[in-house]
């Protein structure tokens, strides 16, 4: 994922936002659950913890939602 080709190949619907959570796993988790309790994501709706290449002590978690 280099280039904006890439990009539009995983987010080709312009309605979609994608947000990208990166941090040490509980504080990963704390944001998600934050979110939820605001009301704006369900839990189950982020991708599962993932690792952060050359970071060890990181993890990624995706959303994406369609905004209207």
């Amino acid at each position: 994922m280099t280039d904006s080709a890439s990009l539009i190949q995983i987010n080709p619907d312009p309605r979609i936002l994608t947000t990208l959570v990166i941090g040490t796993e509980d504080n990963v988790k704390a944001y998600i659950l934050r979110q939820h309790t605001l009301g704006v994501a369900e839990v189950g709706a982020w991708s599962k913890p993932l690792p952060v290449p050359h970071h060890a002590d990181k993890v990624m978690c995706v959303l994406n939602r369609i905004m209207v």
